[in-house]
């Protein structure tokens, strides 16, 4: 499933806008995990978005999200793999830069001439 950079930019310009208000007001507030604020002072909870994988002993429901979300890179030449507030459910082989260990905490990646890319 492709979807529009658009809600991964939200994302983005929702979590520096958090910190943004944060950092304005005299008492800062605590920012839940796994939220993004908005310029009015709203709040949104974005955890619905996580995708998570099936328990071992489980079988997935047959309208449940087994995979992680996919970003078409319109102006680029990769696409985007990604989960939210969570690790990718896809079990990654080798990332440029990132130790083995800490493979399984990419939450975002692209491939490109073979490599496989984190993003966070």
């Amino acid at each position: 499933m492709y979807f529009s950079l658009l809600p991964t930019a939200l994302l983005f310009a929702g979590t520096l806008s958090n910190q943004v208000l944060a950092a304005a007001e005299d008492k800062p507030k605590p920012v839940d995990p796994c939220t993004v604020g908005s310029n009015t002072g709203s709040f949104y909870d974005l955890r619905s978005l996580s995708i998570m994988p099936p328990a071992e002993d489980k079988k997935p429901g047959k309208n449940d999200k087994t995979d992680s979300w996919k970003a078409k890179g319109w102006d680029y030449k990769s696409n985007f793999t990604l989960n939210i507030c969570a690790p990718v459910i896809e079990k990654l082989q080798d990332v440029v830069g990132i130790d083995k260990e800490h493979r399984s905490n990419v939450s975002a990646y692209y491939e490109h001439n073979s490599e496989t890319y984190s993003l966070g």
